[in-house]
């Protein structure tokens, strides 16, 4: 069985990659709405769509095949990333965040690392993920693990137009 955290100290910060619990939520409803809203000017449709996509997945609760990750620096949350099946050799990456307070420290790269290890061990073949072209330093992270763009299209989403990508990484070859 797979421990739930990971925890080191870097830079006199306490950091840990801690499972998601169903309180955390509100966290990532209002941090991802806070953070989009703030820097693209996205609108309630969005903190919707992710509230929505949170309560499925408590429904579902697939501990073997989904989990989701809480980034905790000295006890705060400030970041996430989770892992929902998509079929049964496809996993998808969703709620990716980091704080814009902690960019630029790794942080990100290690929310990655974990989701991609947690794919690898649950036999997934492929991992997707949606973005737009707008999440300039996420589009960066995901190139650099090796995910490539694989489709585009263009959607009236959260009061804007935005360019959708899906991007696709195989896992197992």
């Amino acid at each position: 069985m797979e421990s739930g955290k990971f925890s080191v100290a870097i830079k006199g910060e306490r950091l840990l990659i801690r499972k998601y619990t169903p309180g955390d939520k509100q966290y990532v409803v209002e941090s991802h709405y806070k953070i989009y809203q703030k820097e693209f000017n996205y609108d309630q449709s969005f903190k919707a769509f992710v509230k929505k996509g949170l309560e499925d997945f408590d429904d579902r609760l697939n501990t073997e095949k989904e989990c989701i990750w809480i980034l905790q620096i000295n006890g705060n949350p400030m970041g996430s990333i989770g892992v929902t099946m998509f079929d049964e050799h496809t996993a998808q990456l969703r709620w990716f965040l980091v704080d814009p307070s902690v960019r630029g420290e790794g942080y990100g790269s290690d929310l990655i690392k974990k989701a991609i290890d947690f794919c690898r061990k649950r036999g997934y073949k492929k991992i997707l993920l949606w973005t737009n072209e707008d999440l300039q330093s996420a589009r960066r992270l995901y190139q650099k693990f090796g995910f490539q763009i694989s489709e585009t299209k263009k959607q009236f989403l959260s009061g804007q137009w935005l360019t959708e990508e899906k991007w696709e990484l195989n896992v197992q070859k």
